[in-house]
C-alpha cells in the first residue's frame, strides 16, 4: 500500500507541474486507492490532511488563576502549586509532577525575580543552625488590607531543617524570642548559631562590630555559641539565604489570604511543611527524613536558662484615633500626639511598657479592666476636641472615666 502511494504521489506531482488535470476515478482502477483519498493527496500537495485534535488536560480548568499567578514578579512553579493545593483542600487534578508537565506543554512561565547565587558548605550534625530576617515583606487580604512583617528564617546546617516563624518586628526581643521558639521547635540545641550584622543584636562602630551585652549573655546561658558572618558576605550563611526561597512562595498568596491568622500558619504550618518535605538539591534527601538523624545530636536545653529572664512579651501595633492599644485583650492608653504612629508593646511582670522608637512613653499595670485610658491622656483628647474651660473638660473627663471604668469591670 505504501509503495502504491508513493506511486500515486508521484504522478500527482507530474500533472501538477504540467496543469493537468487528474481523473481519479482513473487512478483509483490503476493503483486500487480510493479515489477521494488520492483527490486529498493532490490538492495538499503530496501530503494528506490531518484532523487536528484539541488535547484536553485536567488542569485547563484551572489555567486563567495560573496564569494569573504566574504573572506575579518572583513567583515559582512550586509556589503557584502550594497556592492551588491550599486554595482547593488538596483537591487538584494531579500532583506537583502532572502540574509541572501541564505548564510546560501550554509555555506557561512564571515571571522571573533577581536571585543571586551562594556558595555551600557542609558541617557535622548537630554543630550548627544558620538564621537570618526575611525583611520588609508586604501582603495583601482578599479584602485589601496590608499587612507589613518580617519571616525569621533558620536552616540546620547539615539536614536542611527549616524553621519559619512571623514577626511584626526585629528587634532584639523579637531575635531571642524567634531563636528560643526555633530551638523549641527542634527539641535541642545546636553547638553554634550563625547570622549576620543584624542591628538588632550588634552596634558596628568604626568598623568594629560589638554584640549586644544581653543578647551574649542570652547565648552565654544558652550554651550556644554566636558565631557572626564577615560584613558583606553572605555566601556564609548560604544554607539560609538558600531557604529563603521557600519564603518567596508568599508571593503567590498576594490578595488571597483571608486574615492575618490565615498568614501565619501559612508561613509557619504548610511552607515550613512542605519545603521540609522537598529533596535538597545538594543532599538529595528531604531535610525532615535527614533530621530524624540530626536530631540525635541536638543538645538538651540546660538548667541554667531561665526563659522568663529573656522573653517579654512584645507587639507592634498603630496608635488608633481612640488612643487605645490593645494586651492581652484589655486596652491602655498612649498620649494623642501618637495617633497613627507605630508603638512597640513589652509586658514585664505586671506592667505593660510602650515604646516609640526606642523611647518609652508610658506605663500601666495590668488589670481586669477593659479600657484604661491614663487620666493626662483621656483630658489632653478631650481639650483638643472641646472648646470649652478646662475645669469643665477635667470635670467631663471625670465623670466619663468613671463610667468606662464602671464598664469595664463587667
Amino acid at each position: 500500500m505504501k509503495k502504491k502511494l508513493q506511486k500515486v504521489i508521484g504522478v500527482l506531482s507530474i500533472m501538477k507541474d504540467f496543469n493537468m488535470k487528474p481523473n481519479f476515478s482513473e487512478l483509483e482502477r490503476m493503483y486500487g486507492i480510493d479515489r477521494h483519498t488520492i483527490k486529498k493527496y493532490y490538492e495538499n500537495g503530496g501530503i494528506p490532511e490531518r484532523k487536528k485534535f484539541k488535547r484536553v488536560s485536567k488542569w485547563d480548568p484551572l489555567f486563567d488563576v495560573i496564569i494569573s499567578l504566574a504573572d506575579v514578579p518572583g513567583s515559582y512553579l512550586m509556589s503557584i502549586f502550594q497556592v492551588l493545593n491550599y486554595e482547593y483542600n488538596g483537591n487538584l487534578p494531579g500532583n506537583y509532577n502532572s502540574f509541572k508537565a501541564y505548564a510546560y506543554r501550554r509555555g506557561i512561565k512564571c515571571t522571573p525575580a533577581d536571585q543571586a547565587p551562594h556558595v555551600y558548605y557542609e558541617t557535622e550534625p548537630g554543630e550548627q543552625l544558620q538564621c537570618d530576617w526575611k525583611e520588609n515583606l508586604k501582603i495583601h487580604s482578599a479584602d485589601g488590607e496590608v499587612y507589613e512583617f518580617n519571616v525569621f528564617s533558620a536552616t540546620l546546617g547539615y539536614s536542611r531543617k527549616h524553621v519559619f516563624i512571623y514577626s511584626v518586628g526585629k528587634t532584639e526581643d523579637d531575635f531571642i524570642r524567634c531563636v528560643l521558639e526555633t530551638f523549641r521547635r527542634l527539641g535541642g540545641l545546636t553547638q553554634i548559631l550563625k547570622t549576620d550584622n543584624m542591628s538588632a543584636i550588634v552596634s558596628l562602630r568604626n568598623g568594629n562590630r560589638k554584640i549586644h551585652s544581653r543578647v551574649q549573655s542570652f547565648f552565654n546561658d544558652l550554651g550556644v555559641k554566636l558565631e557572626l558572618c564577615e560584613c558583606r558576605t553572605p555566601e556564609t550563611k548560604g544554607k539560609c539565604e538558600s531557604s529563603n526561597r521557600f519564603v518567596n512562595w508568599l508571593v503567590s498568596f498576594d490578595y488571597r489570604i483571608k486574615n492575618e491568622q490565615e498568614l501565619i500558619h501559612i508561613i509557619e504550618n504548610q511552607i515550613t511543611s512542605e519545603c521540609n518535605k522537598e529533596i535538597n538539591r545538594r543532599t538529595k534527601i528531604p531535610p525532615a527524613k535527614l533530621f530524624l538523624k540530626e536530631k540525635e545530636f541536638l543538645k538538651p536545653f540546660g538548667n541554667n536558662l531561665n526563659m522568663d529572664t529573656y522573653l517579654r512579651e512584645h507587639r507592634r501595633v498603630k496608635v488608633p484615633s481612640t488612643l487605645l492599644v490593645s494586651y492581652n485583650g484589655k486596652q491602655y492608653s498612649v498620649p494623642t500626639k501618637y495617633i497613627g504612629k507605630v508603638v512597640d508593646i513589652y509586658a514585664v511582670g505586671s506592667e505593660v511598657y510602650v515604646y516609640h522608637n526606642s523611647q518609652l512613653i508610658t506605663v500601666h499595670t495590668v488589670t481586669e479592666c477593659k479600657l484604661n485610658y491614663k487620666h493626662e491622656h483621656y483630658i489632653d483628647a478631650l481639650s483638643k476636641r472641646l472648646r470649652t474651660a478646662q475645669d469643665d473638660i477635667e470635670e467631663l473627663a471625670m465623670r466619663n472615666l468613671e463610667r468606662l471604668e464602671n464598664l469595664g469591670g463587667d
